[in-house]
């Protein structure tokens, strides 16, 4: 896989994951290719909420795989590096972040980043893979949104075009390094937030402290609560 070979660079889009599907649905479009926006007017993260983000002011970007052919048991993977991806980047930058189990992407407790992974299957794998990333780089008013922006922890102001270069290198490198490495859910684990540390969360059954002891190959949440250990899907949990 080779990131960033073709870029598509829109002024404005409702959703840049959107814009991919439509592309590859209507006339086809290479494994790689990168559709960036100035202005995601409608852009879509986890649990059907929107990512909200000011014109030209952040990245706001998906990435197109064909032939990904990993089976559908193996999918977390594409989560994990795309997600290390951002965590190095971020570490280039001078900027320490951890990965919200699943995709999200916190620096001191806050969220600058998510991806929203859509695969298309077939049988039993993933033939092909639409990678929405969002990070947030310059903005720094969120409202009442809970965020934070690489302004707003570095103090700098950031050229975008420049920091997509640098953003795609970095994923590529990481893909590359990481993609056959038997050590891919420790490095994930490593950089999890809240691994081993008793906090709490809300599940079916209301609020309860636990403590994040890993995550399944299938990309489930592994929770130590009292003496058992609970596996959580995404719409299962969530975080206090």
């Amino acid at each position: 896989m080779h990131f960033g070979r073709k870029l598509i660079h829109l002024d404005s889009v409702d959703s840049t994951n959107n814009y991919v599907a439509n592309l590859v649905k209507e006339q086809g479009l290479s494994s790689g290719t990168v559709i960036m926006a100035d202005h995601q007017f409608a852009g879509k993260g986890q649990r059907d909420a929107e990512w909200q983000s000011l014109a030209g002011m952040n990245l706001t970007l998906s990435i197109y795989l064909d032939d990904v052919n990993l089976s559908v048991n193996r999918q977390f993977r594409i989560t994990q590096l795309i997600s290390l991806g951002i965590h190095e980047f971020l570490k280039q930058q001078g900027i320490e972040s951890e990965i919200k189990w699943p995709n999200d992407v916190y620096v001191n407790g806050v969220k600058i980043g998510g991806i929203l992974i859509e695969n298309h299957i077939s049988g039993k794998e993933i033939k092909s893979s639409i990678i929405g990333i969002g990070l947030n780089v310059n903005q720094k008013d969120f409202g009442a949104i809970n965020a934070t922006s690489m302004s707003l922890e570095s103090g700098k102001q950031y050229i975008l075009n420049e920091l997509y270069f640098s953003f795609i290198h970095v994923m590529n490198g990481v893909w590359e390094k990481y993609w056959a490495d038997i050590n891919l859910d420790k490095r994930y684990l490593n950089s999890l937030y809240r691994i081993n540390v008793r906090s709490s969360y809300t599940d079916k059954n209301g609020e309860f402290e636990g403590v994040i002891t890993g995550v399944s190959s299938e990309g489930k949440l592994r929770m130590e609560r009292g003496a058992e250990t609970i596996e959580y899907t995404l719409k299962e949990i969530s975080f206090r």
